[in-house]
């Protein structure tokens, strides 16, 4: 198998062309997973390979994970006097911080800062509060708790929890409470979680995934650690994270089970929403993470894929094979790669499968793209040949008197 093929960077491959219209389209590091179907569905029938591609959007990784949270103010009480001396500019830029914090976009930051300062400093103060609460978790009354009206652990303590090596039993329930407290914080909650809360969560996903007799407590904790993950990932901060360390994409492939349907879905989502914002190498780390997947269970890399959409059961992940089918085909630039992943996927069962499928509004669009740029390519490569055939019956006369080329007719001069 070649290296494109595999998945690997090829170094002798052209960059990548930029489309300011695309890239504008790419600024969104705010995506919500819950309500990644919709946004990735107005990106990918935004597709269209007119000579130009999307660009992708380059992902920055910070130097200091904690760096925002020392940005903010150590809390104090309510209205105390210090928090009432605020000068305007430090409420505004307070205010700044408390959104981004929130990880809000800018149409749900646009209606706040038309707050007026005496609300905005009634929030921040608030806000800075309820931040230290979350911070320290059940040992402050009041603390943030979960929907079964638990108190919640703070960052650290589920660092602690992870590390020490609980039951698997314990472990379910851990995995549940960090789930709801990775979806319900501030970004500098998950900040202050990290890297070490994210590399222990790899690590026992590794683990569970190299256990040879899965039972039903061992699956039940790999769903929950996909969710944790995607709650993880629903941020910039998050993000970052997950696309800087070299397992997650590796794990996250090797999870992919269709036999699990709602963990599957969840997955392919994330893999899709990775396809679509992350770096611009990131399609050859992800089919590189399927190739070494597929190798150790003796399968074709798009095996487990084709499998999932053959589920007539599982709608959900139906629409999200799908989903990752047109987000991988139709990510690189190159015709020709464009081609060889939508033929390997034919022949590894998608064209005896995609007649069969029920129709559904969401299905309906994912294979009108598919159709379409399946369409557009077989147009680019007709004219390519045309080109080529033009060239070999009438090659170019190159004019000594003008030195000039003409294409098809000697020079007039």
């Amino acid at each position: 198998m070649d290296q494109q093929a595999a998945g690997g960077e090829d170094p002798n491959k052209p960059p990548k062309k930029k489309s300011s219209e695309d890239e504008s389209k790419n600024k969104k590091l705010n995506i919500h997973i819950k309500t990644l179907a919709d946004d990735m569905r107005d990106r990918i029938t935004s597709f269209r390979k007119q000579g130009t591609k999307k660009e992708k959007l380059l992902i920055q990784h910070p130097t200091d994970p904690i760096s925002f949270q020392t940005e903010l103010p150590v809390p104090q009480p309510l209205f105390d006097d210090r928090s009432m001396n605020l000068s305007e500019k430090e409420i505004v830029d307070l205010f700044e911080k408390m959104m981004e914090d929130m990880n809000l976009n800018e149409e749900r930051k646009a209606p706040l800062r038309g707050k007026d300062l005496s609300t905005k400093r009634e929030m921040v103060v608030q806000y800075i509060s309820a931040t230290a609460k979350s911070i320290t978790g059940s040992k402050v009354a009041g603390g943030l708790r979960n929907s079964k009206h638990e108190c919640t652990l703070s960052s650290q303590e589920y660092v602690h929890e992870l590390r020490s090596g609980i039951s698997e039993d314990k472990l379910l329930i851990c995995l549940e409470s960090l789930r709801v407290s990775l979806t319900s914080n501030p970004v500098s909650w998950v900040n202050n979680f990290g890297y070490e809360g994210l590399g222990l969560l790899l690590d026992v996903l590794e683990r569970l995934l190299d256990k040879k007799q899965q039972e039903n407590i061992d699956k039940k904790n790999q769903h929950k650690l996909i969710q944790c993950l995607k709650a993880f990932m629903n941020n910039k901060f998050g993000l970052q994270r997950i696309l800087g360390d070299e397992r997650s994409l590796l794990l996250l492939a090797r999870a992919i089970d269709p036999k699990q349907t709602n963990m599957m879905t969840e997955i392919v989502k994330i893999l899709s929403a990775v396809c679509i914002i992350g770096e611009e190498n990131i399609l050859d780390k992800i089919l590189a993470a399927m190739t070494i997947a597929a190798e150790r269970n003796n399968k074709e890399r798009f095996a487990p894929i084709v499998e999932g959409l053959e589920n007539h059961e599982a709608q959900q992940l139906q629409e999200a094979c799908m989903q990752l089918i047109n987000a991988l085909v139709t990510s690189p630039d190159d015709l020709d790669f464009r081609i060889h992943l939508r033929n390997e996927f034919l022949r590894c069962g998608l064209k005896k499968i995609l007649p069969e499928l029920k129709e559904t509004e969401e299905l309906d669009i994912q294979l009108k793209v598919f159709n379409e740029n399946k369409e557009e390519d077989s147009i680019e490569l007709s004219h390519r040949l045309d080109d080529i055939r033009a060239e070999m019956e009438y090659p170019f006369y190159h004019c000594l008197v003008c030195a000039c080329s003409r294409k098809g007719a000697r020079c007039g001069s």
